[in-house]
């Protein structure tokens, strides 16, 4: 069966038979915070009036990586928002510092949570810089090249960001206010989402996405819980669980982003019925592949597409074919930076 490469993406977002299996190198290992530093910017609070504009990154980064070509293998590699801020944190009230030792930014908590749920997101300027940079590269390269959403943390993040140790606290303490926090948080971040769909052109009738170089024909939302990786699945059920499907059945397609190394909440979150996509970090640290291929089987069992992230070996990409089925499957190979 010979299919164009679209139909394939397509097909793996509805995990329709495709007859083989998705495979691209990502290039994402090169937008940290070197463009950044390149530019000036040094250790400490980052002020959003610290922030070179938009256009001064279009030269020094934006044009040097696309190379002339936005394919890896069978994937996309998308201009996007720099995806080293932390955005969502930072729209929802975190101050942001730099640390050029780690290569890093990071969010600091402040020191009162604002009003999560009457948030101007029309007034908010890291909101506004998001925006600034999205419709700057639509019309430097929206008519070659896809634009997408850049990394945008999901609500267990958020509020680990803003709340600090509170937040491990809050979850034995007070669940009940950090379940409704995280309602807030995920309106915000629909709302955040929404608001660059407004400036992103499409791609072949369809957007691809920021942080995974998938094609589809509608938007997508690609959230992530790291925070979630660290409490117990009982507490992602009752505090998380709810606004996770409220941001998967917000879009025509979702991916949810999680680590190999913080599978325990996977159960919970194949039980989100909109949620399209799974992608699943291989991490060095983490189990063996061996040990995590039943897990993987898991996500595909419960209708969900899989997409693999990592430095995965020759052998463990057979291993991965041999033991998967290749509909709805897709593997994004890491190769240094």
């Amino acid at each position: 069966m010979s299919l164009d490469l679209h139909e394939r993406h397509r097909r793996f977002w509805r995990r329709e038979q495709a007859g083989q299996v998705l495979v691209g190198e990502s290039r994402e290992g090169s937008f940290f915070l070197k463009p950044f530093l390149d530019l000036g910017i040094r250790d400490g609070l980052l002020r959003l009036g610290d922030v070179p504009t938009p256009e001064a990154f279009v030269p020094s980064y934006f044009e040097p990586t696309l190379r002339g070509d936005a394919r890896d293998g069978d994937l996309y590699w998308v201009p996007k928002p720099p995806r080293a801020l932390p955005w969502m944190e930072a729209i929802a009230g975190c101050s942001v510092h730099v640390s050029a030792n780690s290569l890093s930014m990071k969010a600091v908590a402040p020191e009162a949570v604002g009003d999560l749920a009457g948030l101007d997101l029309g007034a908010n300027g890291w909101l506004g810089l998001m925006t600034a940079f999205t419709r700057n590269l639509a019309f430097h390269f929206g008519e070659r090249f896809p634009i997408g959403q850049t990394l945008m943390r999901g609500p267990s993040d958020m509020l680990a960001a803003l709340l600090g140790p509170d937040f491990y606290t809050g979850l034995l303490d007070d669940p009940a206010s950090l379940r409704a926090m995280a309602g807030h948080c995920a309106s915000i971040w629909i709302r955040v989402l929404e608001a660059q769909y407004r400036h992103i052109p499409p791609f072949h009738g369809g957007v691809v996405s920021g942080m995974m170089g998938l094609w589809a024909p509608g938007p997508i939302a690609v959230f992530q819980e790291d925070a979630a990786g660290y409490i117990s699945e009982r507490m992602y059920r009752e505090v998380f669980q709810e606004c996770d499907r409220d941001i998967a059945a917000a879009f025509p397609y979702s991916l949810l982003h999680l680590h190999s190394a913080a599978l325990h909440i996977l159960e919970a979150v194949l039980e989100i019925a909109p949620l399209t996509a799974v992608n699943v970090v291989i991490d060095p640290i983490g189990p063996p592949l061996p040990d995590l291929l039943p897990r993987l089987r898991r996500v595909q069992e419960a209708g969900k597409a899989l997409h693999l992230h990592g430095d995965l070996s020759a052998g463990d990409v057979r291993s991965i074919v041999a033991a998967l089925s290749p509909d709805g499957l897709c593997l994004s190979l890491v190769r240094g930076p």
